[in-house]
């Protein structure tokens, strides 16, 4: 039947089939979010192709331990998502000291991060959440352009605020989120 074969008179014995055609990415979020807000989440996962639980949040310190404001942000945002969270401690200290010193402050760092990533982790599964800890020697920025190719349901990445901009802004501290794009199999 062709284009026009739609706006004539429906043929005894003849159905109309309906194929259902691959809305934008805007379109589909659009839908399933309707769906989300009147409660059917499990469809508007199934409308997304996103299983629960599948897609992460890499939370960021460039400290030893993650704050108690981060973490908090952290659990709640992986709840409500249903994502898994993936913590990442990283410094670029170590690499502008000489080799053995860059070893033993390296090694330092990790055990640091290993001992203070404990709140986050009893958070984490206190509330069902699937918990990562990852700790890297190295620049931020590549870090995380390394685990974005590496966790390709990787989806978004909070991180600490800037201490001048929490200073100045009297209690209410804004939590960087940086969204990294959809379920990025499709492309792989």
């Amino acid at each position: 039947m062709g284009l026009f074969g739609w706006f004539t008179k429906k043929k005894k014995n003849e159905e109309v089939q309906i194929a259902r055609r691959r809305q934008s990415v805007l379109q589909d979020a659009a839908a399933a979010a309707a769906f989300a807000e009147a409660g059917e989440h499990e469809t508007a996962r199934t409308m997304l192709g996103n299983p629960a639980g599948t897609q992460k949040i890499l939370v960021v310190s460039q400290d030893e331990r993650i704050s108690d404001m981060l973490a908090d942000y952290a659990v709640e945002m992986a709840q409500r998502l249903d994502f898994e969270l993936v913590a990442l401690n990283v410094s670029d200290a170590p690499l502008s000291m000489a080799a053995k010193k860059r070893e033993e402050a390296a090694a330092i760092f990790q055990n640091n991060c290993r001992e203070n990533i404990a709140a986050l982790q009893e958070k984490a599964e206190k509330n069902n959440i699937s918990f990562t800890h990852l700790v890297e020697i190295g620049r931020e920025d590549e870090v995380i352009k390394k685990l974005h190719a590496r966790y390709a349901d990787l989806r978004y990445v909070l991180t600490e605020p800037d201490p001048e901009v929490a200073r100045k802004s009297e209690g209410r501290i804004a939590i960087p989120v940086f969204n990294l794009g959809g379920n990025q199999r499709a492309a792989a």
